[in-house]
């Protein structure tokens, strides 16, 4: 079963508009820090260590949220802690790896997918941009100002990057723009499977 990020309001995955996670920062040797997904299974592999520092995309409707205090008492449930809280549907959270499908879960979970963090002093967001037009040059233009340069058009009008937190407000103020939201992540599988499938939300 594959992972994808999803539009919010189309029924299927964007697959020819799609691009990966945000780019990591290189795994130190010592230890297992490669960038390492969990959406339908851990990918490419599981953790070999026990316990790691993982963002985790929050389940968030169409639109955007922050994460609340719902979200921070999931965690501690979990036997987690959370690190950060970003300004959209992402909490950083350090926690077993274990207890990552407690909190990735179809019925009862928070989030939609979980990514480890190799370096957590970096608090980059995976986001998807909604604009209120046909988006343009000049758009771009005014990412790039902001110091946002890998960007990718979807067939909608969202742009897909990853982008500081910081800046997130900044981004959501340029002329244009509806709302910006964290990447939004499904799973997808072959048509003859029979497993459960997780579908956008």
């Amino acid at each position: 079963m594959a992972w994808h990020p999803c539009s919010p309001f189309l029924p299927v995955c964007l697959l020819g508009g799609c691009i990966p996670a945000p780019p990591r920062a290189q795994a130190s040797p010592q230890r297992d820090t490669a960038d390492l997904a969990f959406v339908c299974e851990w990918q490419p592999r599981p953790p070999i260590t026990k316990r790691v520092i993982a963002d985790l995309s929050l389940h968030a409707g169409q639109f955007n949220r922050t994460p609340n205090a719902d979200d921070i008492r999931a965690v501690e449930a979990a036997g987690g802690r959370v690190v950060y809280q970003f300004r959209v549907a992402l909490l950083r959270a350090e926690l077993d790896t274990g207890a990552v499908h407690a909190v990735v879960n179809d019925s009862s979970g928070i989030a939609d997918a979980a990514f480890t963090v190799p370096d957590s002093s970096k608090f980059d967001a995976s986001v998807q941009i909604f604009y209120k037009h046909p988006i343009t040059d000049h758009d771009e233009e005014a990412l790039r100002h902001l110091g946002v340069y890998d960007v990718a058009r979807m067939p909608i009008p969202v742009l897909q990057t990853a982008v500081p937190d910081s800046l997130i407000p900044r981004v959501a103020a340029l002329p244009g723009v509806d709302f910006v939201r964290a990447t939004a992540w499904g799973c997808a599988q072959p048509m003859n499977e029979t497993r459960k499938r997780r579908t956008p939300r």
